[in-house]
């Protein structure tokens, strides 16, 4: 079992996001990918740091823009 995400709860949101149409069923499938991967992952998010504040920095820009976060990933 992943570290990051439970199979219960990995399993609610493939089933979510498979119930609830998407405007891109290629961003749909994108979706379900990227749950199944975290599902899959053993979490390495402990290593990652954020600074006071960052949390709500990131949160409250989501759901962003795909042509926002290229530029985050060209960084």
């Amino acid at each position: 079992m992943s570290d990051i995400l439970d199979d219960e709860t990995a399993a609610k949101l493939i089933k979510n996001i498979r119930e609830n149409d998407q405007p891109s069923p290629h961003f749909q499938a994108t979706m379900i990918n990227f749950v199944y991967s975290l599902h899959q992952s053993d979490g390495g998010l402990d290593e990652i740091e954020l600074e006071a504040g960052e949390v709500e920095e990131i949160l409250n820009g989501m759901p962003t823009n795909p042509e926002v976060e290229l530029a985050h990933m060209d960084e």
